[in-house]
């Protein structure tokens, strides 16, 4: 499926950005803490990068 390196670089530079702040008028559907990873859409970051390395292995 192509070289994965590309992504794994484009995941580690998304990995060290700084998540930005709600806006207050929404801050209170902000989903946070241990509860927000019941509702992710996708795995983190490491960890989407580890499956990428064992695929390219």
């Amino acid at each position: 499926m192509g070289r994965k390196q590309p992504m794994m670089n484009a995941l580690a530079r998304l990995g060290g950005m700084q998540p930005g702040e709600l806006p207050k008028a929404v801050e209170a559907m902000g989903i946070t803490g241990g509860m927000g990873k019941l509702f992710a859409t996708h795995p983190p970051i490491e960890e989407r990068i580890a499956a990428l390395q064992a695929a390219q292995g």
